[in-house]
């Protein structure tokens, strides 16, 4: 199913982040901090997205390139969500490139391997071939499967968040 929907629904934003839901995928950017409660609210809102959507839901994660890594307790949290019933996809960006961006998606695959969520599961490096991929993920569970409006989504949640925090720095 092919829909047009051109901007995502805000449900929060900070300095740190934002997040926003279209379609039947819950959208996160990280953009500075990942901090505990802003990853409890996300949990929260996979959560409600669930119910609204019985067909289950994608959860589409960019870590911006200026993101530093999460404390120890923020990552335990990390488990939580890829256990959460309802997911049926997950996916993480980082579109950076070089060493850094490697090992950031490399440590990404790894506490997604080591969750092992039941779910199709991915580490992208840019947004368009995390659209393309949740499109067709989304596409087996009869959901939005729109790669260019899924892209558009995520990428207005971004300009969105610069826009707000043009020099949120680290």
């Amino acid at each position: 199913m092919t829909i047009g929907q051109p901007t995502p629904r805000l449900v929060n934003l900070d300095e740190d982040h934002v997040t926003g839901v279209a379609f039947n995928l819950v959208l996160l950017v990280w953009r500075r901090r990942t901090l505990l409660e802003a990853y409890r609210a996300a949990i929260q809102l996979v959560t409600e997205t669930v119910v609204k959507n019985p067909r289950g839901v994608g959860v589409m994660q960019v870590v911006e390139v200026d993101a530093i890594p999460p404390d120890s307790e923020t990552r335990k949290a990390f488990g939580l969500m890829m256990h959460l019933p309802g997911i049926q996809h997950f996916s993480v960006t980082h579109d950076g490139t070089g060493f850094k961006a490697a090992s950031v998606r490399a440590i990404v695959s790894g506490v997604n391997a080591l969750a092992r969520p039941t779910f199709a599961h991915s580490v992208q490096s840019s947004v368009p071939d995390a659209a393309r991929w949740a499109a067709a993920q989304n596409r087996a569970i009869g959901a939005a499967d729109d790669a260019a409006a899924i892209e558009r989504a995520l990428q207005s949640l971004r300009r969105l968040h610069v826009d707000k925090y043009p020099s949120a720095k680290k």
